[in-house]
């Protein structure tokens, strides 16, 4: 395998650098957490996101057989579900009351498997329907908006709604397919990629605060 040079040149390299930054950063939330309950939700969370960014590395960096490109782009976008539930983990089981955590992690986690059976046996849709299945995973949260506000403090309330936010704009510029930037070096998908970094960090800090 050898780097893809066809693609532009920063295409994976905040991925690349983010799943070594994350690998770090999610072996100290494991040290420090304090109980088994939170060991457990946050290895899942931390599986989930190194997964996301490594996977995601190899998918854009790399040239290799078509085969071996198929099978990474399926894992690439079944990492993204797999981060999506992930990151809910900590928060359902670390934050809100035990009743409604389950159910929202229930439900997050059913529609990630579901995404991510679509991921490997229906590969031939449209940017903007997967962008859209990406959105309707993550917003489940809010039948849980006051469950959250009732929970959380508010700067741990403020860093996932941010987080959520940034997420978003970056799944509606992948659909859109925007902004237009310089198609060699950093366009739209790089773009999608620095905002999925942002709102990891975010995301990140705020159940880093939850142990």
């Amino acid at each position: 395998m050898s780097i893809d040079y066809s693609r532009p040149l920063m295409r994976g390299v905040t991925h690349l650098v983010m799943f070594f930054v994350s690998f770090i950063a999610c072996c100290f939330l494991i040290y420090y957490s304090n109980s088994y309950l939170e060991i457990t939700a946050n290895s899942i969370y931390s599986i989930g996101l190194c997964a996301m960014f490594g996977i995601s590395a190899l998918y854009h960096r790399l040239n290799c057989s078509i085969k071996t490109k198929l099978l990474l782009r399926k894992l690439d976008h079944c990492g993204i579900f797999i981060m999506i539930a992930g990151s809910f983990t900590p928060v359902c089981l670390l934050a809100l009351p035990s009743e409604s955590g389950n159910i929202l992690l229930t439900i997050v986690w059913s529609l990630a498997f579901i995404g991510i059976i679509q991921s490997i046996f229906i590969t031939r849709i449209h940017r903007w329907l997967r962008a859209t299945i990406y959105l309707i995973v993550g917003y489940m949260v809010f039948p849980f908006i006051k469950v959250l506000y009732i929970s959380l403090s508010l700067y741990k309330l403020i860093l996932i709604a941010a987080g959520g936010a940034v997420y978003s704009l970056g799944a509606i510029g992948y659909g859109l397919k925007y902004p237009k930037l310089n198609p060699k070096i950093f366009g739209f998908h790089e773009m999608f990629h620095l905002l999925v970094v942002i709102a990891a960090i975010l995301h990140f800090i705020a159940i880093y605060n939850l142990i």
